[in-house]
């Protein structure tokens, strides 16, 4: 299919035109590859250095495959380069990578990663595409991480909550009863993790749940979830292990306010969290859409 066709498609649903520069990436993406010395702008597109969403590397004009991942991270990347052929696109929800540490043993990581120049190299070589959408996928009720949950939650929204681009990153969602250890079983079953971060009160009936994809560790989203009628909070990190101060104090801001919480809180990894919608509401968009089959591809560790 016309490479131009499919990015017209998705521009629409998340609709790109109107939506305002993505002010993270626009922040975290020029700093992180500067700080190696990649030239970012001689890889991107000039409008993705605009507004650091959408088509972010453009290939041969008629796409073969497409896939689908959360980060491209070295490890997704070259396992795309192993199959990918000339003017297949990679989607991803961001369009560099993210390590924010591992509760499995405790792990503390360096935040934003760029992508390194040689693998940079090859899909330019090969002629691949790159599409990135971020803070408008966030937000999305269609095709959007934190409605991918509440959607395999069998949840129905009831209200938004944490401010994001041009709408909200957070839902509220009415739920079928359930346990709090058994919303925890689920989320371990439903985004596939061997570990799960659990804090808070524990709860014999949750019937309202707070989702929001990636991190989640700003008590005062939390606290507002709560005022909300949240029972259980259920997110991608409950604590950003980014060493330094910034980590640390956050870290310790979300410990306490667990305690005092009679939310069950939640954590299931950023990328899992945010994956979830690949594999479920934009697999389904692009059959439904375009008549395309979407390859997702996963982190081989959703802890990282």
């Amino acid at each position: 299919m016309d490479l131009d066709r499919i990015v017209a498609a998705l521009d629409r649903l998340f609709e790109l035109d109107t939506a305002p520069p993505d002010t993270a990436m626009a922040r975290h993406l020029p700093r992180v590859h500067e700080e190696v010395g990649t030239d970012w702008r001689g890889f991107v597109e000039p409008r993705f250095a605009e507004r650091f969403n959408g088509l972010m590397r453009r290939g041969r004009p008629d796409v073969g495959t497409v896939y689908g991942a959360c980060f491209p991270s070295a490890e997704v990347l070259d396992a795309w380069l192993a199959v990918a052929e000339p003017g297949d696109l990679l989607v991803t929800h961001h369009p560099i990578d993210v390590r924010n540490g591992s509760p499995e043993d405790d792990t503390w990581a360096e935040g934003f990663v760029p992508i390194d120049p040689a693998r940079l190299r090859a899909v330019a070589e090969r002629g691949l595409s790159l599409y990135s959408c971020h803070a408008p996928m966030d937000v999305s009720l269609r095709v959007g991480t934190a409605a991918a949950v509440v959607e395999a939650l069998d949840g129905t929204v009831v209200d938004r909550f944490w401010p994001y681009g041009d709408g909200h990153a957070g839902l509220v969602a009415d739920v079928p009863p359930v346990s709090s250890a058994a919303l925890v079983r689920r989320a371990r079953e439903l985004f596939g993790v061997t570990a799960v971060e659990v804090e808070g009160a524990t709860r014999d009936v949750v019937t309202r749940v707070a989702v929001v994809g990636g991190i989640g560790d700003h008590v005062e989203q939390m606290a507002l979830a709560e005022r909300l009628g949240a029972q259980a909070y259920l997110t991608g990190e409950l604590h950003v292990r980014i060493e330094g101060e910034y980590g640390r104090s956050k870290f310790a801001a979300v410990r306490a306010f667990a305690a005092t919480t009679g939310m069950t809180l939640i954590g299931v990894s950023h990328a899992a969290s945010e994956h979830l919608v690949v594999e479920t509401q934009l697999r389904r968009w692009f059959a439904e859409e375009l008549g395309l089959t979407l390859h997702p591809i996963r982190e081989p560790r959703w802890w990282r």
